[in-house]
Parts: structure tokens; C-alpha cells; sequence
């Protein structure tokens, strides 16, 4: 791995630009990563610099891999298979589920809305759909929180 020095700034402040000898994009394409903020599953995406980043469209964040140790940290648990799992306690797991079942009831009335007789689109269909499907499948993990909940009592 090689970097490059240069001076910034003012203060003549150093700053390190890692120029990094990218693992095998395959290692971190697609698989999955915690959001920090909701703890939904995100896959990892190769930048076009060959770094991992991974964003969460629900929380609007974007996470950034560009440390050398970082990313090396990252390759190590993806090469091991270490579970990356947040816990949250059932009751707070609970609470952003139905927050995450809210939008997308929200956003799946919204597409509805529009879809029309006269103005069909097909593809809104398929967005719906997909929204539906994703519906069931939030509600299905409330349940399991709600069981985790029942079994810590």
C-alpha cells in the first residue's frame, strides 16, 4: 500500500492521501453492513477508486471506508465472516419497525395515488408490488422482535 504526503493548509499541516491496493472488490461487493443510525442491512458498493462505501436511503447516510485501517478492518471481519449485528433491545427494534412499516405504507398509498385508469404504468405496478412485498416482510420481523421480547422476560 502506498501513499503520498503533501502540505495543506495555513498551518502547513500534513495530510496523508492513501492510495490503496484495493482488496478483491468481490470481497466487499454486495456484502451486508449495519447502518449505524437504524441498524438496517446495507450492501457494501466498490467506489471507483476500489474503496467500500455502503448508503442507507432510509436515514439519508453515507458511510466511507478510505482509511487504510479501516478498510482493512472491514476486509478482516468480511474474510471471517464475523457477524456485524447491532443489538437493540425489542422494545427500541420494535419502535423502528413500525416507524420503517409507517414510510413504506406512506410511500406505497403515494404510488397507488397516482396510479390512475387512464395514466397506467406498469412499472409503478412493479414498485408497488415490491413495496408490498417488503410490507410483509417487516412485519414479519416485528413478529420475531416481538417473540425476542417475550423470550427476555
Amino acid at each position: 500500500m502506498n501513499g503520498t504526503v503533501r502540505r495543506d493548509g495555513p498551518e502547513g499541516r500534513r495530510q496523508r492521501y492513501i492510495m490503496l491496493i484495493a482488496p478483491d472488490p468481490s470481497k466487499f461487493s454486495g456484502k451486508p453492513f449495519p447502518c449505524p443510525v437504524c441498524n438496517m442491512e446495507l450492501p457494501l458498493k466498490i467506489s471507483c477508486k476500489g474503496k467500500p462505501y455502503c448508503t442507507c436511503l432510509d436515514c439519508g447516510i453515507q458511510i466511507f471506508f478510505r482509511g487504510q485501517e479501516g478498510i482493512a478492518r472491514l476486509h478482516k471481519i468480511i474474510e471471517s465472516e464475523e457477524a456485524v449485528v447491532l443489538e437493540f433491545s425489542a422494545p427500541a427494534r420494535a419502535l423502528f419497525l413500525y416507524k420503517r412499516l409507517q414510510g413504506l405504507k406512506r410511500q406505497k398509498k403515494h404510488l397507488e395515488d397516482k396510479q390512475g385508469f387512464f395514466n397506467h404504468d406498469r412499472d409503478r405496478d412493479e414498485v408497488i408490488e415490491v413495496l408490498g412485498e417488503e410490507i410483509k416482510r417487516v412485519r414479519k420481523t416485528l413478529q420475531e422482535a416481538k417473540k425476542d421480547g417475550e423470550k427476555q422476560k
